[in-house]
């Protein structure tokens, strides 16, 4: 396990950026945040991750050519992005990057499938499991 710091000034909108696309690098197991009062208030964020986040370099393939383009993981964002407005949470809190690429790897049928996902735990899958499978019967 390793752990990062970010600290995410309230005038700076990518300092957020650079969160959002480290955690949809990584395998977040905690993520707690503060908010720094000061003559500058700033929200200080702690990542415990898994997982070695991507150098720019190492990014050879075009994200055309990435599984991630597919149908079935853009339906699975946009229903993190519509759970996460409800709930008014950051969209990795519903599911990480990560965490919906293995459920397209791993096409789950039932929700004890859907717990061999890392990252899922039967509370998860309890609140947004019958959604997720849903949402694969219906890419498929």
């Amino acid at each position: 396990m390793q752990c990062q710091t970010f600290t995410l000034r309230l005038d700076h909108a990518r300092d957020l950026e650079q969160l959002n696309e480290f955690l949809a690098q990584v395998m977040p197991i905690q993520v707690s945040s503060s908010l720094v009062m000061g003559h500058t208030p700033f929200w200080s964020v702690l990542v415990f991750y898994e997982g070695e986040p991507k150098t720019p370099s190492s990014r050879q393939i075009s994200p055309s050519a990435e599984p991630s383009s597919s149908p079935a993981f853009e339906a699975l964002r946009k229903w993190r992005s519509l759970k996460a407005k409800e709930e008014g949470v950051p969209p990795y809190v519903i599911a990480t990057n990560a965490e919906l690429q293995a459920i397209l790897k791993s096409k789950p049928k039932t929700p004890a499938e859907l717990g061999e996902i890392r990252g899922f735990s039967q509370a998860k899958i309890q609140k947004y499991g019958r959604e997720i499978l849903q949402i694969l019967n219906q890419a498929v």
